[in-house]
């Protein structure tokens, strides 16, 4: 079933950057990352595990994620391609900032914007590589934060997305002149491209 949107922004936050002192009994994939979360989406009518965004307020997240001068981008959502913010999302990368998204099987070459050029597509390890170089992750029984204090296991390709951002953060930690392109070169001999 779906996830309510702040449950959903919890988790993926917490399996990027949880941090290892914290009591909750997980880490995250960068625990030493400065993470900024920004709520560009809000619960559907009637119902609070849909979330609906739309292309002002995420072009206003994306906006503010360039001034801030991020060097990861977690886009653990999905839906129809907009020409606004595929914009964006050229000028984000043109500014080296990696851009990581998570795979929705159900669309079309992965879905929007996991298929717009220069973003890291990601999907699991069992599901179908949308588009053919899609980054793979585990995508099952990943622990993650919950709204309260606790954690829980999650499933599914945003949470996917989350732990290549985490790693791709931790690899542009390391070396962050590091070019979009020499991040997916890295990946890719270890077996996760």
């Amino acid at each position: 079933g779906a996830v309510p949107p702040k449950a959903h922004a919890t988790q993926v936050r917490g399996i990027i950057g949880a941090g290892s002192d914290d009591g909750v009994g997980i880490t995250g994939v960068a625990p030493q990352a400065h993470l900024l979360a920004l709520r560009a989406c809000w619960p559907g009518h009637g119902t609070d595990t849909e979330a609906v965004c739309s292309s002002f307020t995420l072009a206003k997240a994306l906006q503010f994620v360039l001034d801030s001068h991020v060097q990861v981008l977690n886009l653990s959502l999905t839906g129809p391609r907009d020409p606004l913010l595929a914009r964006l999302l050229d000028v984000a990368t043109a500014q080296r900032v990696v851009v990581v998204a998570a795979v929705d099987a159900r669309s079309p070459g992965g879905g929007f914007p996991a298929s717009h050029r220069d973003v890291m597509a990601v999907t699991g390890e069992d599901g179908p590589r949308i588009p053919p170089a899609a980054v793979l992750a585990p995508d099952h029984g990943i622990p993650a934060t919950t709204i309260g204090g606790g954690w829980t296991l999650v499933s599914g390709t945003s949470y996917a997305a989350a732990q290549v951002s985490g790693l791709v953060a931790a690899l542009r930690g390391l070396g962050p002149k590091g070019t979009p392109d020499q991040v997916r070169a890295a990946l890719a001999p270890a077996g996760v491209g």
